[in-house]
């Protein structure tokens, strides 16, 4: 749920120091950036989390905008503390890895429910997609930006960022796409005797 009108209330007692207002910022905005960073594959996400919401801290006084603003300028250092982890670690990871492993320990857990496995079978598909693709589809099919605020996000222009989209939706297509390539038209079980 956006702030809304309070936003502007918000973000200036949060500049100016309110513990309340900072609650408020991190329980609207942690959720999306933390899936994001996640998403991104940083490996450590709560940590990463906890380094961009201090630089929010810290580069707050120099923001101005509404709150769509404000949510993409968050989304933006958060892209930025995920590369510098990168950097840091001096490789970029391959979540794809960690995602596998995730779903295989959950498969092994005799009491899963159908969400669950729901899910794991999300992190697999998502998991054949480029760190890129996944950030885009992220950005625009989860938190709904457009592709000029994602472009900004990631530091590309609103062309790769369709492109990449559109990679990305025929990566997933592909990947769960029966064997044999009828791609899902005939998906309805045959009707019983």
């Amino acid at each position: 749920m956006a702030l809304g009108d309070r936003f502007d209330d918000v973000l200036s007692a949060a500049r100016s120091g309110a513990e309340w207002a900072w609650a408020e910022l991190y329980a609207e905005f942690a959720p999306g950036l933390l899936r994001f960073i996640a998403g991104l594959g940083a490996a450590e996400p709560e940590d990463c989390l906890g380094e961009c919401f201090l630089q929010i801290v810290r580069n707050l006084p120099g923001f101005v905008g509404e709150e769509a603003s404000f949510r993409a300028w968050t989304y933006l250092l958060a892209r930025n503390r995920v590369v510098d982890s990168w950097r840091g670690a001096g490789r970029r990871p391959l979540p794809s890895e960690e995602v596998v492993a995730v779903a295989e320990r959950r498969r092994q857990d005799e009491a899963a429910d159908a969400a669950l496995t729901r899910r794991d079978a999300v992190e697999q598909i998502l998991a054949t997609l480029t760190p890129d693709q996944r950030a885009v589809v992220i950005l625009r099919v989860l938190d709904q930006f457009s592709a000029e605020e994602t472009a900004a996000i990631l530091g590309r222009s609103p062309g790769s960022v369709r492109v990449l989209q559109h990679r990305a939706i025929k990566a997933l297509r592909d990947a769960v796409a029966p064997v044999g390539g009828n791609r899902g038209r005939d998906r309805l079980p045959a009707e019983g005797p």
